[in-house]
């Protein structure tokens, strides 16, 4: 397993990631059953928002361990795209069409798109470190 360096991509322990794992959570175990009418995003599209930040970076540090990623950079544009088009062709037709489980929602797969691109931009972008510059400019 390779070390990863101080200032390089957390993986797991990348701050959106673990906060969209804690948003996950909290959906799925407190708003969902507390709900007393059904909503169509928090009962179905809020953790299809968070698939990508959770997920995505559990699969690189997976690559990273077996030697197919070849360093600990944040997410490349094309990583990101490959999973998001893997993932929708999976969930969103394969699961539904061929092995007759979940359900084919196309909106499923525009969350899947978006947050990726969003997350992508964040990891790419500084995007932790403009929203601290700004909390600060603010005081």
């Amino acid at each position: 397993m390779p070390v990863e360096k101080r200032g390089e991509f957390g993986y797991w322990r990348d701050p959106l990631c673990l906060m969209s794992a804690g948003m996950y959570v909290i959906n799925r175990e407190w708003i969902k059953p507390n709900l007393h009418h059904y909503s169509p995003f928090f009962h179905g599209h809020l953790n299809d928002c968070l698939f990508v930040p959770t997920v995505l970076p559990l699969f690189l540090l997976f690559y990273r361990w077996i030697g197919l990623r070849p360093d600990d950079a944040p997410p490349r544009f094309w990583e990101m795209a490959w999973h998001v088009l893997v993932w929708s062709i999976f969930f969103e037709w394969f699961g539904p069409v061929a092995l007759h489980q979940g359900t084919s929602d196309w909106i499923d797969a525009v969350c899947y798109m978006v947050t990726g691109v969003v997350a992508w931009l964040i990891w790419n972008h500084d995007g932790f470190v403009m929203m601290r510059g700004l909390k600060e400019q603010a005081r």
